[in-house]
């Protein structure tokens, strides 16, 4: 019995380390954003060439202007940059049309460091 109790307080010990804590507004002001993505277009549609299965089926309703944000949770790490909301309707695995839906994509440094599919962020909508 001890044993189980004593590994199961290095397990609850080591999942505790992996979490992060929130950023402060200090480390949010001064954070590295990257360089703003004057290209954001081309980054948007680069980054789709290469992640979709057909990415000659995509259509575009609306890439949004860059904005400068964070991305971050107490699970995972923080993530700065630009946001871009990209409406776009392509076929999927199986060749299906997926309709237009709208995705966010955070850009550092002109490359995408965080996708979110279908612009919700741990249940806050990134894109209006």
């Amino acid at each position: 019995m001890k044993k189980l109790l004593a590994a199961l307080a290095v397990i609850s010990a080591g999942m505790l380390s992996g979490c992060t804590s929130l950023p402060s507004e200090q480390e949010i002001s001064d954070a590295d954003y990257g360089a703003y993505p004057d290209d954001y277009e081309n980054i948007v549609k680069t980054y789709y060439g290469y992640h979709l299965t057909h990415p000659n089926s995509v259509e575009y309703g609306k890439i949004e202007k860059p904005k400068r944000y964070w991305l971050g949770n107490e699970l995972d790490n923080v993530y700065y940059g630009y946001l871009v909301c990209a409406t776009l309707n392509y076929r999927n695995m199986v060749g299906k049309d997926t309709g237009f839906n709208t995705h966010a994509l955070l850009i550092h440094d002109g490359l995408v460091v965080k996708y979110v599919e279908d612009g919700e962020w741990w249940g806050k909508p990134l894109c209006n």
